[in-house]
């Protein structure tokens, strides 16, 4: 009994894997295919997929807007990729559903370290890996912010959720006021750090956003057995030999790392985190060396569906300026906020 259930977990994963890979090629070739100038998909899917391998031969002029476009493509999928790992991992050592980079604060505490220390030392901000230092720092002291606020409130799933609320907004505002001091400095609009954006990504960017992300994801994928241990309460985690405080420490460390990658490539991009746990336990389970896997590719996805909606709006709008990526996913992601609170409510 106990192995036919293992064989259609098996079975549900490697469809799941299957259908997100090619959905995950197809959002790509869309990416790359939209913009000012409109490209033929077909050509695209030669140029991405086929050229490499000398299996096929696109046009040139094909090829050059393309890699224009690849920066922020690769930088919104991967953002996704960060931000649905950092909220698995949250969900899970918090065993709360409605954890997340964004609720909890880490996001908004991360942009605030960022903002003062580039008003400290301008020169940081030009080596944008320095500031993934700096918003790592200030995720950590975010997320153990949140988690002394919502003990000091008596514990439990709405304290923890309250105190987060607290912590982000506290920190939210900071960073308004501090990011309206600096933007001359950082030549960026304050909007984009605060709602997100991937217009402003370079091509020698994506090294730092996407190759740390892969790490960190493969690393949390080992930690399968632990995570799946733990999930059950610290008593069975301690039983099967794991540390659930080192579990708990280890988790936190690679979710603040992944916000405070996004955080200092893109800016504040709400709920992706929240939502795309949920949407991959709804078909392969809480086992995560399935849920990890599948969470990254639906994180992905939406981020890069996102990117794709911001700039058809901004194209046919007429509006000046792009409309902020944090825009679209917090109309993707809120929704599922409000689901999963009148759940929990009801509980």
């Amino acid at each position: 009994m106990a192995l036919e259930l293992y064989k259609r977990k098996v079975k549900h994963f490697l469809i799941s894997l299957f259908t997100l890979i090619v959905l995950s090629m197809a959002i790509t070739i869309a990416s790359l295919s939209i913009g000012p100038s409109m490209l033929d998909p077909k050509e695209i899917f030669k140029t991405v997929f086929l050229s490499p391998f000398g299996m096929a031969t696109s046009d040139s002029s094909v090829r050059l807007v393309a890699m224009l476009r690849v920066s922020r493509t690769v930088a919104s999928f991967f953002c996704g990729v960060a931000l649905s790992i950092a909220g698995i991992l949250m969900q899970t050592t918090t065993r709360n559903p409605l954890a997340d980079p964004y609720i909890f604060g880490l996001s908004s505490t991360a942009l605030t370290a960022i903002s003062l220390t580039i008003i400290l030392s301008p020169s940081t901000a030009v080596y944008r890996y320095n500031l993934v230092v700096v918003a790592f720092i200030g995720a950590l002291l975010g997320y153990f912010m949140t988690m002394m606020l919502a003990k000091l409130a008596g514990g439990g799933s709405l304290a923890l959720v309250l105190a987060g609320i607290a912590v982000a907004s506290l920190f939210s505002g900071v960073s308004h006021v501090l990011l309206y001091i600096v933007q001359r400095v950082i030549g960026t609009p304050i909007v984009y750090f605060l709602m997100g954006s991937t217009n402003t990504v370079l091509y020698r960017d994506i090294a730092f956003i996407a190759y740390p992300t892969i790490a960190l994801l493969i690393f949390s994928i080992a930690l399968f057995k632990p995570l799946n241990a733990y999930l059950y309460g610290d008593d069975y985690a301690k039983q099967l030999g794991f540390n659930p405080k080192l579990i708990s420490l280890i988790s936190t460390g690679i979710a603040s790392l992944l916000t405070a990658i996004t955080i200092a490539f893109i800016g504040i991009v709400g709920f992706v985190g929240l939502a795309a746990p949920h949407i991959a336990r709804f078909f392969v389970g809480s086992d995560h060396r399935f849920s990890i896997p599948i969470t990254a590719l639906v994180g992905g996805i939406l981020t890069t569906f996102a990117d794709i909606v911001v700039r058809l709006v901004s194209m046919y709008s007429g509006a000046v300026g792009e409309l902020p990526l944090g825009v679209v996913t917090s109309i993707i992601g809120a929704p599922f906020l409000a689901y999963l609170i009148a759940k929990r409510m009801r509980q």
